[in-house]
């Protein structure tokens, strides 16, 4: 390995100023080194420092390295920092009591020049290389997220250009979901657990709430005037075929846990009602998915504000008072109350993106 002092920095913690002294002799030649009596003078030089290894003193006074390990190891901010502990006392109890803690390895006092630098050397390779590993799964975490996105936009794109009228309504929508996302994961409430990846999964996901449009007949999805029952019927099946799509990228792709499985409850639970009279599956109250209730709300707001050949575009207040006359049937009522202070970012939101080329340029589709 060739390192130069400027690479790697090694912080030393004995309150032996001999130890320490002979430390630094044999490091200073390939590593910066830096030395600390205790470990609370350690932990004060960690609180501007990064080193790449620390070698630490088992038997010290006020705090002894097992005590000082655990303080690393309970810190984010230092806790991926390799420690090597530095001891007189031999014997497997205590190299498996540090080892547990979290230690690295071992080095036993007296101190040899070949025994410290081979041990260091080992161990500021292997950080290397899982700051390198790191740096890698990153980089291709970050492809497989991009890869992912281009694939949700392509397949909202189907759907646009299937039903030319949803191009703005699938961005709309999925901006109204962000709010509501937001909203609930502020506020925190028992009854709407949301994390930042269960948040972000819906919100990505909403993009493929009609993405089952693509097998409605033209004759019926295209449709400018008023559905007979059995067109109805029809169109509804939407919900089904969109998430028989998703199951079987699903088991496809053998994923047991990607967005794909909350893009399959939106997909099949949006059209679902508060009161159980909703579609495909009449699902009540908090049987409906989480993110299947916000996307009903999305997607009415959307779907009342917006100009259709069979309607005319309702102002804010006026889908507001609709939405709240339909809330407890419809829509989730504590989920309305919480959104309460959201629902005017709706209105600028929908003012903001009405001008939409896909909303300008979309021909005559059926919303349900």
């Amino acid at each position: 390995m060739s390192a130069n002092p400027e690479e790697h920095s090694i912080l030393v913690v004995d309150d032996d100023a001999t130890n320490l002294r002979m430390l630094q002799e044999i490091l200073k030649p390939k590593y910066k080194v830096y030395a600390a009596p205790s470990g609370g003078r350690a932990l004060a030089f960690l609180e501007r420092n990064s080193p790449d290894l620390i070698l630490l003193d088992v038997e010290m006074p006020e705090m002894n390295g097992y005590q000082m390990i655990k303080r690393l190891k309970d810190d984010p901010r230092f806790q991926s920092i390799p420690v090597i502990f530095l001891t007189a006392q031999e014997g497997r109890d205590k190299e498996e009591a540090g080892l547990h803690l979290g230690a690295v390895d071992y080095i036993l006092k007296p101190i040899t020049t070949g025994i410290v630098m081979a041990r260091v050397n080992l161990h500021i390779e292997l950080e290397d290389y899982r700051k390198r590993l790191e740096t890698l799964v990153g980089q291709k975490t970050a492809q497989l997220r991009n890869t992912q996105d281009s694939i949700l936009d392509i397949l909202a794109g189907v759907t646009a250009w299937r039903d030319s009228g949803t191009g703005g309504h699938i961005v709309r929508t999925t901006t109204y979901t962000q709010l509501v996302v937001d909203c609930l994961f502020n506020k925190k409430h028992p009854n709407y657990i949301i994390t930042p990846q269960y948040g972000e999964h819906i919100v990505k996901s909403s993009k493929l709430h009609d993405i089952g449009k693509v097998a409605i007949s033209d004759s019926i999805l295209l449709k400018p005037g008023k559905l007979t029952p059995e067109e109805f019927d029809e169109i509804k099946k939407h919900t089904t075929f969109g998430a028989q799509m998703i199951s079987d990228a699903i088991e496809n792709l053998g994923d047991d846990s990607s967005f794909l499985h909350v893009a399959r409850e939106i997909v099949v639970s949006h059209h679902e009602w508060w009161d159980g009279s909703g579609y495909p599956n009449k699902l009540a109250g908090s049987d409906i998915p989480i993110s299947g209730r916000i996307m009903a709300v999305s997607d009415i707001y959307d779907s009342l504000t917006s100009e259709r050949p069979y309607k005319g575009v309702l102002s804010h207040d006026e889908a507001m008072s609709i939405i709240y006359d339909e809330t407890g049937r419809h829509f989730d009522p504590l989920m309305m109350h919480l959104l309460s202070d959201t629902f005017p970012l709706f209105e600028r939101v929908s003012e903001e993106l009405r001008g939409d080329a896909a909303e300008s340029a979309s021909a005559p589709s059926r919303k349900t």
